[in-house]
This record gives structure tokens, sequence and C-alpha cells, in this order.
């Protein structure tokens, strides 16, 4: 992979260049302007931090961040299904057809102004906010090498199709999400069924395998991000170990995954091709590297592993960077375009370049986000224990098990669901003295059910779904209609918060 990194690297200082980014000024600039309602929060949020109301602060760094990571993720609701045909005439635009997480990024740009505002007006609570430096690397790491076995995965799953059908491809695939990254587990489910689901059926099972994959990357904490982000606090403050985890979560989250994959498999068509597993030798010995890192990770965890994270994401990188370079390359030569708009309308190009884009940036994306929504919920605390004192301690504790997983798989529905567990964890943790360990150990529960859940409702909930939803060619109504679909699914969280009310006792 090294041998690749000197062009790689040139890539990468063409696209610093100052000529090429004064082209991108404009871009940037129709960005901002499509969430004029999160400047207005963020307004908000400075006035009130700056004067020491920091409950009014808190209330409004989250709506700013909401907004922010759905307004400015518009474009990718759109351009998901290729449409409206000026976009791709749009001179200024074009590269708005190859660039996602655009969400991700919304995040992290309100993350950095929100660290620059507490710098400037109370520097001193900068030591109070917690980096969750460990968990950043351990997802650029993992992430980026799974994006280099992507590949591999549609040979592995033909042997899961061969012993267990088109379900096993859907359930287990979505639990295999928990070692190779919930993003990358999209592309290579997507790719392999991509073709074997007739067009009226399309928006039913890219949300189902959505749905699935949203719950089966939780029972492991390096992958998925809501619960990598709260890794720290759930295995410090809560004590929880990776057995801990596997056995809170695993249990509503897999059996969530195994109901939303029954849904998923009737609308999968039988392959008419013979499954061949000529390659599969290569791909058990890249997955088998990939499973001993993520081994690495459960028990060695620390600086030095860290350190060996960063060189695999960046030798990653640059390496696919350029190796994506020489496909469009091809492609353009294969192809023979004669101008700029027979590119940019090209459906291989447009694609080829989407994938290249993801499989160089959404992990470092990814960790740069995990920073940032710690700024944000390290802001947002007050007033997220203003909600935990209100909630009446004559509840039941279920019901306010209850309430904190609908409270947080709303907020994910509508951002990132890594913000969600990020900033509701705090109420579980507020009933640490209250009511118990043992108590606030089920509300935690409630918090990573309610945001595994809540993330695919909608396209900007689930880092995945973008993946997904451009593979399927679907657009943001008809996800959101056959999202309802499966909606009632979400009892299956329930009846094991129910479970969990009694065995914690």
């Amino acid at each position: 992979m090294v041998k690749n990194s000197t062009r790689a690297f040139s890539y990468f200082l063409e696209f610093l260049n100052p000529v090429v980014f004064k082209r991108r000024i404009p871009i940037v600039t129709f960005l901002l302007q499509r969430s004029w309602g999160a400047w207005f929060a963020f307004a908000a949020f400075v006035f009130f931090y700056s004067t020491h109301q920091y409950t009014y602060s808190g209330l409004f760094i989250i709506i700013t961040a909401v907004m922010a990571m759905n307004g400015l993720a518009k474009t990718v609701l759109v351009l998901a299904h290729r449409t409206p045909a000026w976009w791709k005439k749009h001179p200024t635009l074009k590269v708005l057809h190859f660039i996602n997480s655009e969400g991700e990024m919304a995040g992290i740009f309100v993350g950095v102004l929100a660290l620059i505002v507490v710098g400037l007006t109370h520097s001193a609570d900068l030591e109070h906010i917690h980096w969750p430096i460990g968990e950043a690397f351990t997802l650029y790491g993992i992430m980026s090498f799974a994006n280099w076995t992507v590949h591999h995965m549609v040979t592995v799953m033909t042997i899961v199709e061969k012993f267990t059908g088109k379900f096993g491809v859907v359930f287990l695939g979505s639990l295999l999400s928990a070692v190779t990254g919930e993003p990358t587990a999209a592309v290579f489910l997507s790719e392999y069924l991509g073709n074997r689901v007739t067009p009226e059926n399309r928006p039913k099972l890219a949300t189902a395998i959505a749905g699935s994959i949203g719950s089966g990357g939780g029972w492991l904490p390096f992958a998925a991000p809501p619960i990598l982000i709260i890794w720290g606090i759930l295995s410090n403050d809560f004590g929880w170990s990776i057995v801990n985890l596997m056995i809170f979560i695993g249990l509503g989250c897999i059996t969530h995954a195994m109901v939303v994959s029954t849904f998923a498999t009737k609308y999968i068509k039988d392959t008419e091709e013979e499954l061949t597993t000529s390659h599969l030798p290569t791909a058990l010995m890249t997955f088998g590297f990939l499973t001993l890192l993520v081994l690495a990770h459960i028990f060695a965890h620390g600086p030095y592993l860290w350190l060996i994270d960063a060189i695999i994401g960046i030798n990653v990188s640059f390496t696919l960077a350029s190796l994506y370079g020489d496909k469009i390359s091809q492609l353009v030569k294969d192809k023979k375009f004669k101008t700029d708009e027979d590119r940019r309308v090209d459906h291989d190009y447009a694609e080829l370049s989407e994938k290249a884009f993801s499989a160089t940036y959404q992990p470092m994306l990814l960790s740069f986000l995990l920073l940032s929504l710690e700024v944000i919920g390290h802001v947002a605390e007050p007033f997220i224990e203003i909600i935990a004192e209100s909630i009446p301690e004559s509840w039941p504790l279920l019901m306010t098990a209850l309430f904190l997983f609908y409270i947080t798989a709303l907020v994910s529905h509508f951002a990132d669901n890594a913000l969600a567990s990020r900033v509701f964890i705090v109420v579980a943790l507020s009933f640490m003295s209250s009511m118990g360990e043992a108590a606030a150990n089920l509300l935690a529960i409630a918090v990573v059910y309610g945001a595994l859940y809540g993330g695919f409702l909608m396209i900007p909930a689930n880092l995945p779904n973008f993946a997904i939803s451009r593979a399927f060619h679907v657009d943001s109504g008809k996800w959101m209609k056959s999202a309802f679909g499966i909606y009632w699914t979400g009892i299956v969280y329930a009846a094991a918060l129910f479970f969990w009310s009694i065995f914690l006792k």
C-alpha cells in the first residue's frame, strides 16, 4: 500500500492549491446559505454562553447542531437520486455530486465554532472537556482498514448466503458492521444486493438494511459512533466492560436486527448467477487481519495502538485515493469524454467519484466528528441536566427509561445518532447518585437503544444511510415513507427495556 502514497499525496496537495481552493469558495458559501436557522441558533448560543446563561446556551447549541447537520445535508438528500437536472449543469456545484458525509462535516464545523467561542469567552471551561482521543484513533484505524477490505466482503457474503440464505446475508452482514464499521457494511451489502431487488421495492429494502445495520453494529463499541463517542463514559462512570456492553446492548440490538432482517429478506430476489468462492482464501485472510485489529483494541487499548491506528489510517487513505484516481482516469479514457459536462452527467463517473471520496475521507471525518460532538455535548450538558431534574422521581423507573429511549430516538431521527447518545447519556448519569447504579445502568441502556433505533428514519440520521440511499437510488421522501413501515419494530427495544427493568433490581 505504501508505494501509492506519493501519488496520492500529490493529489492532496493539488486540492490544497490556492487556485483550486479559491474555486471552492462559492460552494462553501452556497452550503452555508442552506441553513440560516442554524446560524440564528448559533448566534443565540454565543449570546447566552458569553453572558453565563449556560442552560439556554446548551439548548441553542443542540438546535444549531441538529439544524446544521440537516440543513447542510440537503444537497445529499436531493442528489441521492440524482435530480433535479440543473444541479448537474451548475458550474460550481458539480463537486457536490461526489461529496458525501455532508451532515458529518456540518457537525464538525459546529463543534469547531463552539470550541472557539468557549476558548474566547471562558477558556477555563476547556479543562473540563474530556477529549475522546483514543476513540477517535480507534475509529480511524479500524474503519480505514475496513474500507480496504470492503471488496473482499462480497466473497464473504457469498459464503454466508450458501449456508444461511438471504436472511443470513442481511442479518450476519449487519452484525459484521460491529467489526467492519457501519458505513463499510452499508457499502458491501448494497453492492451485493443492489441488483437483486425490483425498482418498486428498492426503498423498502434500503430502509430495512439501514435499520438492520444501525442496530447490528451496536454489540461492540469500536464501529458504531453512537456507542464509541460515549464509551469512555460507559466504561469509566458506569463501570461497563466489553462483556457488559455485549449483554446489555446486545440483547436489544441483535434482536431488532434479526426482526428487521426478516422483512428485508422478502424483497430480495434469488440470484441468477452461481455463487462462487474462488477468492475466499484472500478474503478470509484480509478479514482475519481486521478481526485481529479489533481484538487488539479489546485487550491492548492504549497509546501505542493509537499510533498503529494512525499509521493504518493514513496509509490506507493515501492508497485508496491513488487507486481510485487510477480508476477514474481509466474510466475517462475508456469513455472518451469530450467535455466536463459529459463527465458530470455520466452515472458511472459520478458513482466512482463518490466511492473515492467516501473511501478516502470518511473514516477521518467520523474521527473528527467524535471530537466535535464531545464539544457540543459538553456545552449542552447544563440544559440536559435541567431536563433530567424535570423528570419526576415519582415516575416508575421503566417509564423514565422509555421516555429516555423515545426522546433519544426522536433526536436521532433528525441529527446524527452519535450526537443524541452523547447528549442524553448525561441524563442517565445524573440519576446515578439519587437512584443507584442499577437504575442508572437501565437508563444508559435506554439511551443507547434510542440512538441505535432512531438512526434509520431519515437519511441524515445515521452515516450508512447516505451510502445505502445512493446505491438504491432512494430519495428522502420515499426513504421516510418506507422507514415508517418498519417503525413499529421499536417494540423490540421496549421489550428489552422491560426485561432489564426486572433484571436490574
